[in-house]
């Protein structure tokens, strides 16, 4: 009886966890860039990255959020190689008060597991102001991209949605920002 109660409480674990959600955060490997030469040409541009993303306890977390913010860093620099590009903590004032501000928070960067599949979710919330003209203008945009797979190949499956994701929200905020900052 013992041995029965035993193997029943261990089944139970075992399908916990098997069904439990899961999350997992890994460091962008690599970021795929496309520069555009000669857009915001000799401009100084002040970048601005906060990370408000609750992480949970027991996710596996493979980086830190200094590292996502140093990738977006890199992303743009590569994107728009043609201006100089300032990173200031998130209570930094702007080094150039008639120039362009970017400020974007992350607020998701996972990829989370429920019941048979990964989904991997990237969520920014860019805010553009841009004085060159004296006159301040603000823009802003929530960007969002979840990417689902089975969950067949355990945290590979997770990697791929979380990278897929964030490729798909690096480039609409590539977008954004180039439709914002035309002249």
């Amino acid at each position: 009886m013992k041995r029965l109660l035993l193997l029943v409480v261990l089944a139970a674990l075992v399908r916990y966890n098997a069904c439990a959600q899961k999350v997992y955060i890994g460091c962008p490997e690599h970021v795929n860039t496309k520069p555009h030469a000669g857009f915001l040409d000799k401009q100084a541009v002040d970048l601005v990255i906060s990370d408000s993303r609750v992480i949970p306890a027991d996710s596996k977390t493979e980086c830190q959020g200094t590292d996502v913010k140093q990738a977006l860093k890199n992303l743009l620099q590569s994107d728009f190689p043609s201006c100089t590009i300032t990173l200031l903590t998130d209570t930094g004032k702007a080094s150039n008060p008639k120039g362009i501000m970017i400020r974007l928070a992350i607020t998701a960067y996972q990829a989370t597991r429920a019941k048979s599949e990964w989904t991997g979710s990237v969520n920014y919330h860019v805010m553009i102001i841009d004085d060159r003209n004296g006159k301040a203008r603000k823009v802003s945009e929530d960007i969002s991209n979840d990417t689902t797979r089975p969950y067949l190949f355990g945290y590979k499956s997770a990697k791929t949605c979380l990278f897929t994701s964030f490729d798909k929200s690096n480039q609409d905020l590539v977008a954004f920002i180039e439709s914002s900052l035309k002249e």
